[in-house]
Formats: C-alpha cells, structure tokens, sequence
C-alpha cells in the first residue's frame, strides 16, 4: 500500500465527505484521527476502520476552538508521533440572501469554514515543516470560485479558504509540504440536502467520489503538485 502506516487527521468525519475519505485512506493504509463534533458518528466511523485493520482515534473537537484543535493534534502526537495528511473538511452552510443574512450565521460559517481551516493548518504546520513531508487537503467548493445567490457568508468564506490554501503551498513547498484546494460542486450530503431538499439526488456528485479524488492528490509523487480541483455538475 502506498500509504502503509500514514496517519491522517480528518475533520467532519462523522459523515458525508469526511467520512467517505476516511474510509477510502483507511482502505489505503492510513491511520485516521476522526474529528468532530458529532460524538457518535466519529465513534461509528472509527469502529468502520478498525475492522479493515487501521488504527482509528475519534477525537471530539471543535475547529473554531483552538485550545480543541490544539489538544486534537496533540493526542494525535502522543498516538502516532506525526501527521502525514491533514483533510479540512468540516463545513457549515446557511443560506440566505444578502439583506437576510444574520450577524450570527455570517460568524458562524466564517468560523467553521475559515477559521476552522487555519487553526487545524497551523496546529499541524511546523511539525510537517519539520519532518519535511505533508499533504494539506482543505475542501471548498463551487461557491468558493463563483458566488451563487443566497451563498454570501459561505461563499466568502470558501474564496478565503482558497487564498489560504496558496499561502499555505507558498510556505510550505521548500520544506516538502503540499496544500491542495478541492472545489466539488452539489455534493449528496445532509448539509446540501438541509439547504436545497428538492435536490434531484442523480445530480449530485456522491461523496465517493470527491474521497477517491482526495486519495489521488495524496498519492501523487513529491516533485509533483496540483493546486486545485473542481468537480462541476449540472447544478454548480
């Protein structure tokens, strides 16, 4: 296995993206941290990997508290001794037009998809610096290139997370650390479903599929870089 002995931390894990792509490196041969909030779910995620064999730590965690990121990371240490992978994958989405917005849901995705992001990079950066080996995976979308209507704080906080992304490879590619952004389009997920349920399911893009697209860049050799994926469908 390519990935044999690994070790990923996965945010939003408990279902979703996040838990499809710590299922696909688990098959991969990676150790996974699944982190969350959702207790249960990550519980369930890591029974999943444990039974193909991988090592599996479900760390319950909020990515806009840094003192939880950084006690996350820190377990994540003391376990396994590295992280060789980071996927950023924990999301919020509410949609409302501009006028609409309220202070609090505008906070609140700028928090867990921005802020969300840099506290787990920067928890995790020094040390892949250090060991001279990193795979930085942070999961936009779309609406982080194009902003639809009623996507205002979540569109704004998704181009922000591409500009990180670049600083991030910018700093980082001297010492052997890579930051790919992945941009999928409608995604069958409960957060797409929560905002859009008139949804036709057969034009969304499955989880699957965005995880063995992840699996790909990780894979890919040291010399070489992809800085960005768009998966597009008929809906974005």
């Amino acid at each position: 296995m390519k990935l044999a002995n690994h070790v990923a931390i996965v945010t939003g894990a408990g279902r979703g993206i996040g838990k499809q792509t710590a299922l696909v490196l688990a098959e991969a041969g990676v150790n996974i941290i699944l982190a969350a909030r959702s207790v249960p779910e990550i519980e369930a995620v890591a029974d999943e990997i444990r039974a193909l064999g991988r090592k599996a730590l479900a760390i319950p965690t909020d990515v806009t508290q840094k003192l939880q990121v950084e006690s996350m990371v820190k377990k994540t240490y003391d376990a396994f001794g590295k992280v060789d992978i980071l996927i950023n994958n924990a999301g919020l989405a509410r949609h409302n037009l501009i006028p609409d917005i309220e202070e609090q849901d505008w906070d609140d995705q700028i928090a867990v998809n921005l802020k969300g992001t840099f506290l787990c990079t920067q928890a995790v950066f020094k040390q892949m610096c250090d060991q001279k080996y990193g795979n930085i995976i942070n999961i936009s979308s779309t609406a982080g290139k194009v902003g639809p209507p009623s996507f205002g704080a979540y569109s704004a906080a998704k181009f922000g997370v591409a500009g990180l992304t670049e600083v991030t490879y910018a700093e980082g590619r001297q010492h052997g650390v890579k930051a790919c952004l992945v941009c999928p389009g409608a995604t069958d997920t409960k957060m797409r479903r929560d905002n859009h349920p008139d949804d036709v399911i057969e034009h969304l893009i499955r989880p699957e599929a965005v995880a063995n697209l992840i699996l790909f860049l990780v894979t890919q050799p040291k010399q070489a870089h992809i800085p960005e994926s768009i998966i597009r469908t008929s809906l974005m």
